[in-house]
């Protein structure tokens, strides 16, 4: 295009400068010839010409450069354009494409910007994932079943609770950057899927007993089935080249392949040799196996990571409400539910509503805000929280069981442990939702009235959520005071908890009123530029000044290079 208009700029002002010179030649012959008057209307008629002649140039430039910002235009338009135009050639692929038992295939999200949204045209979450995100919340309902049979949290619950979670997290880690569309995919899932079912009726037993024996047989199991995905894996990209795609592809294989290789071996070992009375060991480290590095190696699709977790999450939170309906209604088909029946059991629907509109759902979040992303420390805690968050549901959900089937048996000796169940779990829940929400980087306004909207409507919310949380506490330790009172009375106190959970959700709705209010001022883009982290490990391992640097230097597929904005592949080869 630069070129062209070179050319053609150049071959038009030599064609009107040799008519010009030939024009005034023709005009000095003239005045000789014929006099002044007829020599002056031929100067202004070449004056006139040569302003037109001027006009004609200027809009030829106009006209190029025009048409190379046109160019341009397209030229961009068509970069980022590749990751939709890939998904979409994801997306249309029949099921048989490349045959039942092809290749391993890295998802395009992978290797795309987190914050090109439009281009999911996929579920994040498919048939067969959330068929293996039921199977998992049974698994977790089972254990909160045995808290509710034994009235306590045991070791072996809160272990038995951190392998389901584990054997969750391995599947969400390869179906995040992997199709699983194919039938060796399929084929683990399915067949996990039964062991988790069958390890599901052994939680009741402790570690020590032949129930305890058969989870770490089935836990081996579900490790060398995921070994075998990442050898596949491993074998495909084996000879990918230094610094593309597929060479990390292969690291990550490989580092997964060793740490289930790893941890089979240590519950295998365990249930052979180690002594009954030190398997709590044993169980210990094959979980702390079962854990993986964030981000390690190969990014993932961040947007699939984010709504699967909110998927199990909110199931847990089904499978709760369903369980508390199907202790009432046993109780109700033999007597007609009074208004204070009826009440209790919305107070307990209402308190699980709350808890989920308090759910942090961080698919909102920027990606370079978000907690896995920051650093490895700050990742880790994440999931610790993620891991709280989901236990303490389930503990919650326990004590709700306990206490609908005590208020409508009007037991009067199971209240006590049963409320202690939910308030406890209720305080838990309510801390876990608020570690994890302080472990995003926030966008702190820097103008100072806007700067002090944001620290204002931050405080107020965490500490309502400490002040009640401890309310909660206390009343579980017997030292609320005059809130005591509550823990006599099974329908004040589930009021008073989905209260206490309404209240906090009202407070939540601070952060959309402050952005709005904060947008409506028509600054967003001049103050929100700030980011603040609330603990002191939220600091980035990798500087900007370093991401562009290595985008400079560092290619991606063929002679492709990265861009730092904003994208997940930038920090994975960095590790």
């Amino acid at each position: 295009m630069n070129i062209f208009r070179k050319s053609s700029k150049k071959v038009g002002d030599d064609e009107l400068t040799a008519l010009i010179n030939n024009v005034s030649k023709e005009v000095a012959f003239e005045e000789q010839e014929t006099g002044d008057d007829s020599g002056n209307k031929v100067k202004k008629d070449i004056a006139y010409y040569r302003k037109q002649a001027r006009f004609e140039k200027a809009g030829k430039r106009k006209l190029f450069q025009s048409l190379i910002k046109l160019a341009e235009e397209f030229k961009r338009v068509r970069n980022e354009n590749k990751p939709l135009r890939a998904n979409v050639r994801y997306a249309n692929q029949t099921w048989y494409e490349g045959g039942l038992w092809r290749a391993p295939q890295v998802l395009p999200a992978v290797d795309q910007k987190v914050g090109n949204q439009q281009a999911i045209l996929r579920q994040a979450v498919s048939l067969s994932s959330l068929f293996f995100n039921l199977v998992i919340v049974t698994g977790f309902t089972r254990v909160g079943l045995a808290i509710t049979n034994s009235g306590t949290v045991t070791a072996s619950s809160i272990l038995y609770f951190a392998i389901f979670w584990t054997i969750w997290s391995k599947e969400a880690s390869y179906s995040t950057r992997f199709d699983t569309t194919d039938l060796s995919a399929k084929a683990s899932t399915l067949v996990t899927c039964f062991a988790v079912l069958f390890m599901s009726l052994s939680v009741n037993a402790s570690m020590e007993s032949e129930g305890g024996s058969r989870i770490m047989i089935l836990a081996a199991f579900c490790s060398l089935l995921n070994c075998g995905l990442m050898v596949r894996v491993y074998l495909w990209h084996l000879g990918a080249e230094p610094d593309t795609i597929d060479h990390h592809v292969k690291n990550y294989a490989l580092y997964n392949t060793i740490m289930n290789i790893l941890e089979a071996a240590t519950w295998i070992c365990g249930m052979i040799y180690a002594p009954t009375d030190y398997r709590w060991l044993v169980f210990t480290v094959g979980v702390l196996l079962a854990l993986r590095i964030p981000r390690a190696f190969l990014a993932n699709d961040f947007h699939a990571a984010c709504s699967k977790r909110g998927v199990l999450f909110i199931l847990l939170l089904g499978f709760m409400l369903q369980s508390v309906l199907v202790v009432a209604t046993d109780f109700f088909q033999y007597s007609t539910p009074d208004w204070e029946q009826y009440s209790f059991i919305g107070a307990s629907c209402l308190t699980l509503f709350c808890i989920k509109l308090l759910y942090v759902e961080d698919s909102s979040t920027l990606a370079s805000d978000h907690a896995l992303l920051v650093n490895r420390f700050a990742a880790l805690c994440f999931n610790l929280g993620q891991f709280a968050l989901l236990f303490s549901t389930t503990l919650m959900g326990s004590g709700l069981n306990l206490l609908t089937h005590s208020y409508l048996a009007a037991a009067a000796a199971l209240p006590d442990k049963a409320k202690t169940l939910v308030c406890g779990g209720f305080a838990a829940v309510l801390l876990s939702i608020m570690f994890i929400k302080s472990m995003h980087l926030k966008r702190v306004p820097v103008a100072t009235p806007q700067k002090a909207m944001f620290i204002g409507a931050y405080m107020i919310q965490g500490l309502a959520t400490l002040a009640i949380a401890g309310i909660t506490i206390a009343m579980c330790l017997g030292k609320a005071g005059y809130l005591q009172v509550l823990m006599h009375n099974d329908v004040e106190l589930m009021w008073a908890l989905s209260g206490f959970a309404l209240f906090l959700v009202v407070l939540s709705w601070l952060d959309e009123g402050l952005e709005l209010a904060l947008q409506n001022d028509g600054q967003s883009s001049e103050f929100l530029i700030h980011p603040f982290g609330f603990w002191l490990c939220l600091k980035p391992d990798i500087g900007m000044d370093e991401i562009v640097a290595d985008a400079i230097t560092t290619p991606r597929r063929g002679n492709r290079r990265s861009q730092p904005q904003g994208h997940l592949s930038e920090f994975s080869p960095l590790l």
